[in-house]
Parts: C-alpha cells; sequence; structure tokens
C-alpha cells in the first residue's frame, strides 16, 4: 500500500513538472523550392543587355516582337542583279529590273544564300525566336562578300523551332545579313574574334 503511494506521488510529480515546462516543438524544416527544368534556362532572355548599344537597341526590338521595329533596323545592300543568277551571286533581276541595275536588298545565308528586297519587306515572315544564345564580335576570317557583308558582331538568337535558328550581323549602322546556321555552337568556333556574351551551357 505504501510503495502504491509512493508510485502514486512521484507520477503527480512528474505530471506537475511537465506542466511547468513548456514543450518543445520542432523547428519547421525551410522547403526549398527547386524550379522544374525549362528549356529557357538554356539561355539568355531577350531582354539582356550588353555592353554594346546597337546589339541592345536590336535586341530590344527583337523582344518587342513588333516586325516593324525589326525591319526599322534594317541596313540594305545595293547590289547589282543579274538576269543569271548562281548560288551565293548577286540577286536574280526581277520583271522590269534590267541586268546590272542597283537594288536595294538585305542578304540571308542559309544552305543557299538569298535576299530580301527592301521594297517587298512587309513579305517578310519575321523572327520566330525566344531566347539569345550569345553575342560576339565577328572576326575578319569570317565569310563575307560584297554581295553577303558581315557584321562587327554576330546576334545567336534561339528560334521556336531548332532550324529556326538565327544569327544577325550587326553593324553601327543596324542588321546587315541574316544568316540560318546548322549548328549554334559551331558559329563562336568558327566567326568569332570575342566572345562578348557568353552561351549559359
Amino acid at each position: 500500500m505504501r510503495r502504491t503511494r509512493q508510485i502514486t506521488n512521484l507520477l503527480f510529480v512528474a505530471l506537475l513538472a511537465s506542466a511547468c515546462f513548456p514543450m518543445t516543438t520542432p523547428t519547421p524544416t525551410a522547403s526549398v523550392l527547386v524550379p522544374l527544368s525549362t528549356s529557357a534556362e538554356k539561355y539568355h532572355s531577350l531582354d539582356t543587355q550588353t555592353t554594346i548599344e546597337e546589339v541592345n537597341n536590336i535586341l530590344t526590338a527583337v523582344n518587342s516582337k513588333d516586325q516593324q521595329k525589326i525591319t526599322d533596323l534594317f541596313s540594305y545592300t545595293a547590289v547589282a542583279c543579274r538576269t543569271v543568277n548562281g548560288m551565293g551571286g548577286p540577286p536574280p533581276c526581277r520583271e522590269g529590273e534590267a541586268e546590272g541595275m542597283l537594288v536595294e536588298v538585305l542578304p540571308i545565308l542559309g544552305p543557299e544564300g538569298t535576299y530580301l528586297w527592301k521594297d517587298e519587306i512587309s513579305n517578310w515572315q519575321g523572327l520566330d525566336v525566344i531566347g539569345l544564345y550569345a553575342v560576339y564580335e565577328v572576326s575578319e576570317s569570317a565569310y563575307s562578300d560584297e554581295n553577303f557583308p558581315k557584321g562587327n558582331y554576330g546576334m545567336i538568337l534561339v528560334g521556336e523551332v531548332n532550324d529556326l535558328n538565327a544569327v544577325l550581323q550587326v553593324t553601327d549602322a543596324g542588321i546587315v545579313r541574316i544568316d540560318y546556321p546548322m549548328a549554334l555552337d559551331v558559329i563562336l568556333e568558327r566567326d568569332a574574334e570575342r566572345v562578348i556574351l557568353a552561351p549559359k551551357e
């Protein structure tokens, strides 16, 4: 009986002691949100700015998705048209244009060379791009000729569709040529004198 009373007293004391000391509440662990991997992480946003003013002006126009703002930055080349045209040669004379007549065009360099005529620029389909891969200073050895002038800077743009990646050849006068490359990483190895904005990967 005495032993039972001692046990009861001990339990009562323990109960009083637990009431005097607050229970320890476990500190919640901060949850870390890991963003889902998206393709946007693989390239720079179109609102990226560089130290080159003419490049920034063009990026602003491209990011606006306003086709007129982009075409306003085209710097056309005056080239004598030819009635017989070969791949990569001068622009073909259109109906009503005589051999050797100067026409204003924007050169397009892809698997084949072609041109956008200034007076037909409203028919241009525009740039379907979603990001900026890199910006570089164009090397002296990069391809150019009288029909396909190169820029001082190259802006590599990532297309919504892989085969619609584009390189804008840029001078202080604006966009002088558009290239449609097969592989983005090859461009820097082949054409860059100096990388101004490096790829993310």
